[in-house]
């Protein structure tokens, strides 16, 4: 419960984050028009005008390169990083389309003191933009799960648990910097050689994006 509550208020941080940097100053751009008088000559000739761009033109162009990039919400097409919490992982995320993407987790925890667990979770994850705040992402999916677990007591066998997970998460990529930050959870339930339910996957994680 204590680690699913750190987890909650990562959620609320990331949500935080993203907003303020999401609010920037607007600047107000002024335009002034100034006329000469026009020097009249005995031949008369024909003069041609370009037309200049104006703020407003600037803008409306601005705006419509942005909504053809809105389409990607990924903001990165790879990353590899680290998640902590329930143990340390190290993890990589590919994406094969604007919204899918691949994710391979290897993770490692002591249990207390009582042996060496170590865990592999392959995930497909569907994500999507949250609205009013750019770079922030909501994701989920699932995927299969493999654990292996030894004891310190070398007299009992080691055991290898296979089944599948689930994920929920929340992700923020910086505009200027190649980094995202991320909280999730990662339930799971084990098939095979028993059946049972395990909460305690997923955590705070940091990425390097390509």
């Amino acid at each position: 419960m204590k680690n699913l509550l750190v987890i909650t208020l990562c959620f609320l941080s990331i949500a935080f984050i993203a907003k303020a940097q999401t609010k920037k100053p607007v600047k107000k751009t002024t335009t002034t028009t100034k006329t000469t008088p026009a020097k009249t000559t005995a031949t008369t000739r024909t003069t041609t005008t370009k037309p200049v761009a104006t703020d407003e033109e600037t803008g409306v162009k601005a705006a419509k390169q942005t909504k053809t990039n809105a389409g990607n919400t990924s903001g990165y097409k790879a990353a590899i990083g680290l998640k902590f919490i329930y143990g340390v992982a190290l993890t990589g995320k590919v994406f094969i389309s604007k919204k899918s993407a691949l994710e391979g987790i290897l993770k490692y925890n002591g249990a207390g003191g009582l042996g060496s667990n170590i865990a592999f979770s392959g995930l497909y994850e569907y994500h999507a933009p949250i609205k009013g705040v750019d770079g922030l992402r909501w994701y989920l999916g699932g995927g299969g799960h493999v654990n292996y677990f030894s004891w310190k007591d070398s007299d009992v066998d080691a055991v290898t648990s296979f089944g599948v997970a689930g994920i929920v998460g929340l992700e923020y990529k910086f505009a200027n910097l190649p980094l995202a930050v991320s909280a999730d959870w990662q339930p799971g339930f084990m098939i095979s050689p028993s059946s049972g339910f395990s909460a305690e996957n997923g955590g705070i994680g940091i990425k390097y994006t390509f």
